[in-house]
């Protein structure tokens, strides 16, 4: 910051910028890379879907890495599934400003109000009955036509499941075998608003391009008996132990 750049961030505010990317970066993404592949390991279906795809996207992500958003959509779903059943950072807190009204409630400013991100994410209201299932097609679907996975659009998904009820008609979001589509608005990995996670999109990309990667060429297995035990400290700590096997994955 200078006369010349009076808007600029001061030395002191990037340091603390930087060190908030490396320290809340590292941990957050190391822990939730662990658990994606617990969770693939534990279900097979899954990680063939990941290694399918991330097979198919290979060549173009060589010519123009930018696309990974649209060929590993389902890598990119096992993501947030995986941040969202386990969040690294599995409770957040901010100190209210001004007056909050709750329902028939008022939080007085000056209150420190905590965020339940676990409870939050395993909520039937949030994310419908089968909210404490690993399902990955909560956020995307299969499109035939264009023989991919794509992101799934909560917003209209609603509105037409809406006009469905509406007409009175039973639709297919009467089938106990349905997934909701996932309210992003619902995901509390990074916290939300102005003040959400400065690294989200970085952590993003690479959690689903290494994830892609690691079941292109290698299949993850648990050991047998197996069951996973989540340590907490101010955010996730990582188990004492999660034994995965590692071997290279045969394609025909």
């Amino acid at each position: 910051q200078s006369k010349q750049t009076p808007n600029a961030c001061r030395h002191g505010e990037m340091i603390e910028m930087l060190m908030t990317l490396f320290f809340a970066g590292y941990d957050t993404s190391s822990i939730g890379l662990s658990m994606a592949m617990y969770e693939v390991s534990e279900h097979p279906r899954i990680q063939s879907l990941c290694a399918e795809e991330a097979r198919r996207a290979a060549d173009h992500l060589v010519l123009d890495p930018t696309q990974w958003e649209d060929r590993l959509a389902y890598n990119w779903a096992v993501v947030m599934e995986t941040l969202r059943l386990h969040p690294p950072v599995f409770t957040n807190c901010r100190n209210l400003v001004k007056d909050v009204e709750l329902d028939e409630y008022t939080v007085p400013s000056g209150t420190r109000v905590y965020i339940p991100v676990v409870q939050i994410h395993t909520d039937e209201r949030n994310f419908g009955k089968r909210a404490k299932e690993f399902l990955p097609e909560r956020w995307v679907r299969w499109e035939e036509e264009r023989k991919c996975w794509v992101k799934r659009d909560y917003a209209r998904e609603e509105q037409e499941s809406q006009q469905t009820r509406e007409r009175g008609k039973q639709g297919f979001t009467q089938d106990p075998k349905y997934i909701p589509a996932a309210n992003p608005n619902y995901l509390f990995s990074f916290s939300d608003g102005a003040r959400n996670c400065v690294g989200k999109r970085l952590a993003l990309q690479e959690s689903t391009m290494l994830l892609s990667c690691i079941l292109r060429d290698l299949t993850v297995q648990t050991r047998e008996g197996y069951v996973l035990q989540k340590r907490k400290k101010f955010a996730m700590a990582p188990p004492t132990e999660m034994p995965l096997r590692f071997k290279r994955r045969e394609w025909d």
